[in-house]
């Protein structure tokens, strides 16, 4: 026993070694969530995977395919010391990161950020005593760093004009050393994200209208890798209304649509209620089966003071009429949801009064500071779609989402906690009865086997042995040893699609 904890502390030590005297990617990945990023946008619209609704998205998905969103962490550049570059040298800076190129970090993979568009979808900017809020979120923040952000000069057109260095000017410029943990009331926008970086940025005096947010957030240190993010603003004047909150497509899901049937839409207030602000059942006949026509019906009846359906192009927002498809629905709170469907018989579907059940499904063993994912899809609901409303482990946040995945909060004793949920019918308003799933919390210390680390450097060995999302695994030993620390979509432990081919779960 002895010498395997012996051995144990000495393959440690090895690999804390290797991680400093090799420094790898996976330690800081991260991008701009507020104001949102390009390829962050597009990667939490529901339909990107499949080609998307929204006209830049689909345009960012045709020239790029999905890579530019399954990479939304990882729009980098390496500007090394040993390949005789300087990453505090702005002129080697716009070498490797050159004019047009801007919003991929120069990745050709991921071109479709620099499309010109018109349609690039835009965060409304109210300035609070002249200053604006970014954020950085990081799936492993990285310090020491640093960033730098710029805005696009006056007469910079995005709708027209790849960006370049010369339509830029700085506006902030400051070194990190902690990242942030306190998420407070504005969680990441994609799950996963284990901190964050925020600035309040000082906006040039008299800029309005749109523009586009250019964030470098460079790690210091040999590789000198660097984040490079585009994100699309406009900046509101004074008397701008406030902002809209996209919701999303506006008609998805609706090919199933006959004469005789009738549209259901709704738009929901937020937690704990989840109460419908809008009920519109709109009948279908032979005069406006046709989406353009049912859908400009249904998107006159919206109230202005609760969402407008249309394309937006700053703060305008207009009906597309000839491609009903290509609308959004803009709501003016962002706790708001929506929801489509289609109602058989004119929309006389009796509603079953039964209160829905709610179900959880998930790890019961978690160790403190990993990431989790549980599901509610089990849940049981007698008129469709379902609201949830989760508690998690030692916590009083509530998340919602049909799966949610967080961290396991910290601890230095083992203990015994509860996944709290609460599923609501949205036809009926019927809560279910809360339940909690029981998980058990143990510490992060040396006997729990070293964290996954994705492209690893030196590569993992035949049977050396990691945990990943609560889990633990070995690496194949042989030939297929050499998936281990290769491609982490395909062969991440767990989680990659092809991830038996190179791991084997253990306990």
């Amino acid at each position: 026993m002895k010498n395997l904890q012996r051995n144990k502390r000495s393959l440690l030590r090895w690999m804390m070694a290797a991680v400093l005297l090799v420094p790898t990617l996976v330690w800081a990945h991260g991008a701009v969530d507020i104001p949102v990023s390009r390829q962050v946008h597009c990667y939490t619209l529901p339909g990107f995977w499949g080609g998307t609704n929204d006209p830049a998205c689909k345009a960012v998905y045709n020239e790029s395919g999905t890579w530019p969103g399954q990479q939304w962490n990882e729009v980098a550049k390496l500007i090394k010391h040993r390949d005789g570059y300087d990453y505090k040298n702005q002129s080697d800076v716009e070498k490797l990161v050159p004019d047009g190129q801007l919003c991929s970090a120069a990745d050709p993979l991921k071109n479709g950020l620099n499309l010109p568009l018109a349609t690039w979808d835009k965060t409304t900017i109210t300035p609070k005593n002249g200053t604006m809020e970014v954020r950085i979120i990081g799936t492993a923040p990285h310090v020491p760093s640093f960033v730098k952000i710029y805005l696009s000069k006056p007469g910079y057109n995005a709708a027209t004009t790849k960006l370049k260095w010369s339509d830029l000017e700085l506006i902030h410029d400051e070194e990190m050393k902690v990242a942030r943990t306190d998420w407070g009331s504005q969680p990441p926008k994609i799950a996963g994200a284990s901190g964050f970086f925020k600035f309040n940025v000082a906006i040039p005096p008299g800029r309005s209208g749109d523009a586009v947010l250019y964030t470098r957030w460079q790690r210091e240190d040999p590789d000198g890798e660097g984040f490079y993010n585009c994100s699309d603003i406009n900046i509101a004047g004074a008397g701008t209304p406030d902002p809209l909150h996209d919701l999303g497509p506006f008609i998805s899901g609706m090919d199933d649509l006959k004469v005789g049937y009738a549209v259901h839409f709704r738009i929901l207030g937020g937690p704990p209620a989840f109460k419908e602000v809008v009920d519109i059942t709109q009948k279908i006949d032979q005069s406006n089966l046709n989406p353009n026509v049912w859908g400009r019906q249904v998107a006159e009846q919206v109230p202005a003071n609760i969402a407008r359906i249309g394309e937006k192009n700053g703060n305008n927002v207009v009906f597309n009429a000839i491609n009903a498809a290509a609308n959004s629905v803009y709501a003016t709170h962002e706790a708001y949801t929506k929801a489509m469907s289609i109602l058989p018989g004119d929309g006389e579907t009796p509603i079953n009064p039964t209160a829905p059940v709610a179900r959880i499904t998930g790890p019961s063993t978690l160790v403190s500071g990993q990431t989790y994912t549980f599901s509610g899809q089990s849940s049981i609901g007698y008129n469709g779609r379902l609201l949830f409303s989760w508690v998690p482990a030692g916590t009083t946040e509530v998340l919602n989402g049909d799966t949610v995945t967080f961290k396991a909060f910290s601890s230095t004793e083992p203990g015994n906690h509860a996944v709290g949920l609460i599923v609501r019918d949205t036809q009926n308003g019927k809560p279910s009865k809360p339940v909690e799933f029981p998980v058990r919390i143990n510490p992060a210390n040396g006997d729990t086997y070293p964290p996954y680390v994705e492209n690893k450097t030196p590569p993992y060995a035949p049977n050396e042995k990691v945990s990943n999302k609560g889990a633990n695994y070995q690496c194949k030993p042989g030939g297929e040893s050499g998936w281990c620390s290769q491609a982490p979509s395909f062969y991440a432990p767990g989680t990659g699609s092809h991830w038996k081919d190179a791991w084997i779960e253990i306990d």
